[in-house]
């Protein structure tokens, strides 16, 4: 009986109902979007960085190398030597060191050449079908892209020069899918993993040998194509002309550290950035933007809060003779209390309703954006402790926000109340 004559109250007075509803769905919608894109980005960022503890490339943003190499989600920097970054894998402090060199692509997903230790000691990835690969042009394929590209063992494909953007195909080059990866989660399902000696072999001298380059003077494609003609036959490069886009590296103890990035800064064509300190960084810059929704969401919660009450006491004043009537009906002064604070609860629930449904509704619209734009996976369809915690906070809030009024309701004299109306 309580929650019928609750509910016939709210949708009475549909506006003011409506309105309390509505400003109550915005600000969780938008403490909920900015805290699932937040949580998430520092999920994945985390988790991919997890084992590397230094990037060495060419010298240039250390963030742009830490968000290329790492998160395949920016251009390189460039390309160094292979002979100058040896070094590193003998170093008595590096447990690993795993050579990256990027340039091509397959439909905006990154082929990425290097050796199998990427899969089997960064990524520690099982295979769910066929090998990994030995020779070049082999292709051991991310368990995304092997789904949305429909690749087999078997499948066959030309890469495109670029990162997420052809410039031309490699016609004369054909890769050839060898093994499928299980999924992860991580970076690596988003990726095509060759050999470093593919790149090598796709991009003779005058193709950047294995880095992508901005290039200033573009030639136009038939220039290009030629170009391309000319060269493709000669694809052996000098052992000390190799280039790579960067080192992977982990240390054997905190001392690396220490010792590391110092001793790679201080050649000139490489640069060590640390990925703890990089993502650090790129969260200061992200933070400020995130707290201010979260801030203009927790405003529209205090004012939905003031809604609720302005509504349930313009109610209470236009409900007096009726609340009269049924205390003279039988219902006593709790019913009659228990019904006005039933009210604020089922207004913060409705509102709680609508604001969970559209807030991860839109992260999951979002996420279709991003997946396009980085390949990384994005989800509105999960449940944060922290939002159990805001359930209850907001249905608490839609409770106090009626409790004023309640009381009102429970002292409302009966007599004086009828006299003044009759």
């Amino acid at each position: 009986m309580l929650i019928k004559l609750s509910w016939k109250n709210i949708i009475t007075r549909p506006l003011s109902s409506s309105l309390s509803v509505i400003l109550l769905a915005s600000s969780l919608m938008i403490i909920s979007l900015a805290f699932l894109t937040a949580e998430q980005l520092e999920e994945k960022f985390n988790k991919n960085a997890n084992q590397i503890d230094l990037v060495v490339g060419a010298k240039g943003s250390r963030l742009q190398l830490v968000l290329c190499n790492v998160f395949h989600m920016d251009h390189p920097t460039g390309n160094v030597l292979m002979k100058d970054v040896e070094f590193l894998s003998k170093h008595p402090f590096v447990k690993w060191a795993i050579p990256v060199s990027l340039g091509d692509n397959y439909k905006s997903y990154r082929i990425v050449g290097t050796d199998t230790s990427f899969i089997k000691d960064l990524y520690h990835v099982p295979l769910e079908k066929g090998h990994l690969y030995c020779n070049s042009l082999e292709i051991v394929a991310g368990s995304t892209v092997a789904e949305n590209l429909n690749l087999e063992i078997g499948s066959t494909f030309q890469g495109s020069h670029g990162i997420g953007e052809s410039l031309h195909d490699h016609g004369d080059f054909n890769y050839k899918v060898v093994g499928i990866l299980e999924a992860t989660g991580d970076v690596i399902d988003q990726l095509l993993l060759t050999p470093l000696k593919s790149v090598w072999d796709v991009h003779p001298k005058e193709h950047s040998k294995g880095s992508f380059e901005l290039k200033e003077k573009s030639m136009d494609n038939h220039e290009e194509h030629e170009h391309h003609e000319k060269h493709h036959h000669k694809n052996t490069i000098l052992e000390e002309e190799k280039e790579i886009t960067s080192m992977l590296v982990n240390y054997t103890s905190t001392r690396g550290k220490f010792t590391l990035p110092g001793m790679v800064n201080q050649k000139k064509s490489l640069m060590a950035a640390e990925p703890a300190i990089e993502i650090q960084q790129l969260f200061e810059l992200i933070r400020p933007a995130v707290q201010v929704l979260i801030i203009l969401g927790w405003l529209l919660l205090f004012i939905s809060i003031f809604s609720i009450f302005i509504t349930l006491i313009n109610s209470l004043k236009d409900r007096q003779v009726e609340i009269a009537m049924l205390r003279i009906s039988g219902a006593s002064a709790i019913q009659i209390f228990s019904t006005i604070l039933l009210e604020g609860f089922m207004i913060a629930f409705i509102g709680w309703v609508f604001g969970f449904v559209f807030g991860h509704g839109l992260m999951e619209y979002l996420s279709l954006f991003i997946f396009s734009d980085y390949h990384y996976d994005f989800t509105g369809w999960i449940l944060y402790d922290m939002e159990i915690w805001l359930f209850i906070g907001m249905l608490g809030i839609g409770m106090i926000s009626a409790l004023y009024p309640a009381i009102r309701a429970y002292r409302i004299d009966i007599v004086k109340t009828l006299k003044n109306h009759s």
